[in-house]
Formats: C-alpha cells, structure tokens, sequence
C-alpha cells in the first residue's frame, strides 16, 4: 500500500472542489436538526445504553501507559481502570474491588505505576491482569473461589496503537478492522500506532456531546469563528467528505493546498497539504494537523454535560527543550486557544440557546452535510 494509493483520490477531488462545487453535498436537501435530540432526558438515556455502553469507543493512545502502570477514570458513570502490566499486555476493568465495591485507585486522569492493586477499604489485592491476588484474613471466607472474583474486565483491544473498550462488560467487542472499514488502513497509512503520547486535558463543558461532535464535522465555521487563530491557514471552507459506514471521513483544503500540483503524488500528503479528519462513531474525533495528532473523546454526563478528552500524539519523544517548547506551544494553541476558548464557547451557547426556545429547528445547510450523515447514523443505531 502506497501513499499515494492511499491519498491520491481525495487529493483529486478536492482539488477539483477548490475550482467547481462538484461534489455530491452540493445536491444534498437542506435538512433540519430537532432541537429537542441535545436537550430531551430519554433521548439522552438511550444513547448512553445504545452507543455509549454497546460500541467500542476509544479510550486513549497505548503510549500514554509505559509496563506496570495504570490509570483510573470515569466515563459515562462508569469507573474504569486501563492497566498495563511489565509485559506490556493491557487490560481494561470496571474499577471496583469485588468484594464490597470500593474504588481500586482513587487518582483520576493520573498515571500511577504500581506493583498490585489494593483495595484502600478491606485490603484485597489484585494483579495488574485483574485477577485477585490476596485477601487479608482468608479464613473468614472459606467459601471464596478466588479465581472467580478477580476484576471485572471490559471488552477490549488494541489496534493501531489505541485502546478501545466497551462499557458494558458483558457486551461483544466487533473485530475492529471490520469495525473501521475503510478507516482502518488509512489509521494504519498515517502511523498513528508509531505516535507518542505527549499531554492530555481534560475538562467537562455545558454543552450535548452531539453539540460538539457537530462543531468538528463542518468546515463552515472555520475561518469565521477561528479568524484570529487557525482561519487563516484555511481555505474558506472547501473539503471534501465521505460517509465510511456510521463514520465520517474529511479532507479539508489549506490556502497551501494547491501546491501539490508541483510534487509527484506519492509525495502528498493529508497533513502537510490538507487537514484530515476522522469521526469514528459514536464519539472519536481524529484531526491530522501538519506535524502531531489531536484525539477528542465526547463522553456525556448529562443531556447538557460531556467530558471533553483532548490528547496530543507526537512522533516522537521530545529530544532536547526547544523540541519540548515546540510542543507545549503547539499543545496550548490548539487546547487552549482553538478547542477551549473559540469551539467549546460557541457549543455551551448553543446549549443555553435551545432552552430558549428560540428555534423550533437548526437549519443544516450542504457545507454541513456531514451533520446530516452523523445524526442519521445515530437515529438508525437507536431503536
């Protein structure tokens, strides 16, 4: 598999986008969004069984645990703990000790090396790979199978470098190819298993996850809305975007994107002339810029509460403190300055607009299509 195998074709049709809408979002109906999908309580609990715990979703880089270390957190109510043992073998398990339901590791969003796992309550141990290793006063419980109340563990694997789970424990995971479709080789074509894991933040934000994962599939607000920051790289919203099963694929046009036309095709690529960007459904973003990688993961707390992930993927380790002054800059432009200060913002005023009544229905015009093609997937996964 070539590069140019690869990126050629979407090459050619945005170059042809910048001279002639041609694509198919140019025929597409102008649609309506019902207000009421990031507002209504049943709307929002169906999700959350029918996406949320039932799809894989992507939990993170394998680079951000080294062997012997694991990190606790909580998405959608439920307490995880991603471990990785010295062999480098992950797991990923319901943070909670099996004998009366404490909490394992209490340090959220931190990395922790350990050696085992003790329950802070009663003192029960477990191993790295989940299963129990010891209980304090043994005889109280001649019962006890041991190798019965090890962790809970949640579905998961790792492809491409990344760790995806499900939520429910006694859910199947799909084979994650068949489960990416086209995306899978172009994860692969990009190296993303070959990145490193350089910061994460995150923070929870007034806004429907759907309010979010919208603002990040439509070019037509980038070079309005990031006009004192990253718009002006942008051509005024040109891209080219596909629908891949339930996902979404864009390339989307630079104002240095014409300068392809001087290289061979093996040498064009979709971060250094283009941005690209995948939406794995239900809630992975993944925007290519031109020399890291920005992960987001929209985890819902609430019909008008999500837990926002940004991770920062990096090719390599910084080598010295220019390169690791590079990247906090980078890191602190695109967190802070884009994602959390312009994006974020304008999706918590949206939130408090829909309670206001003052819209009956969002207009999505056909530099939104995307919108339709990622609401339409949600309605056709929920019963």
């Amino acid at each position: 598999m070539t590069t140019a195998t690869v990126w050629q074709p979407l090459f050619e049709r945005l170059m042809a986008e910048m001279d002639r809408r041609s694509s198919p979002d140019w025929q597409a109906p102008q649609v309506t969004l019902d207000p009421a999908i990031y507002q209504a309580p049943e709307r929002f609990a169906a999700e959350r069984q029918h996406l949320f715990a039932r799809l894989p979703l992507c939990l993170g880089h394998a680079d951000q645990l080294e062997p012997g270390s694991v990190l606790a957190f909580e998405l959608c109510g439920v307490p995880i703990l991603m471990a990785r043992g010295r062999d480098g073998t992950f797991g990923v398990f319901l943070n909670v000790c099996r004998h009366r339901g404490a909490r394992l590791v209490g340090e959220q969003g931190e990395v922790c090396r350990k050696q085992s796992l003790v329950c802070p309550y009663h003192g029960w141990a477990y191993r790295l790979d989940g299963s129990l290793a010891g209980v304090p006063r043994a005889e109280a419980f001649p019962d006890l199978d041991k190798g019965l109340r090890g962790l809970r563990r949640l579905p998961s694997t790792v492809r491409h470098g990344l760790v995806w789970a499900m939520l429910d424990p006694d859910a199947e995971l799909p084979e994650m190819a068949a489960y990416l479709g086209e995306l899978d080789r172009e994860l692969e074509a990009i190296g993303i298993a070959d990145h490193r894991f350089y910061r994460q933040h995150a923070v929870t934000r007034a806004a429907n996850w759907k309010l979010i994962v919208d603002a990040f599939l439509e070019v037509y607000h980038v070079t309005r809305l990031h006009a004192g920051t990253i718009g002006p790289f942008f051509s005024d919203a040109v891209a080219v975007n596909d629908g891949v099963g339930r996902h979404v694929r864009a390339l989307i046009a630079r104002e240095d994107t014409p300068e392809i036309l001087s290289l061979p095709p093996q040498q064009w690529s979709p971060q250094q002339h283009a941005t690209l960007v995948h939406f794995v459904f239900p809630n992975s973003i993944f925007i290519y810029h031109p020399d890291y990688i920005s992960h987001l993961g929209l985890f819902p707390n609430a019909a008008d509460q999500t837990l926002f992930v940004h991770t920062m993927l990096i090719p390599e380790k910084p080598a010295d403190e220019k390169a690791e002054a590079h990247w906090r800059r980078s890191f602190d432009l695109i967190d802070d300055g884009v994602f959390n200060r312009e994006d974020l913002v304008i999706c918590e005023q949206i939130q408090r607009g829909l309670k206001s009544g003052a819209n009956d229905a969002l207009i999505v015009g056909r530099l939104e299509h995307n919108l339709h093609r990622f609401h339409a997937s949600i309605d056709a996964a929920l019963p």
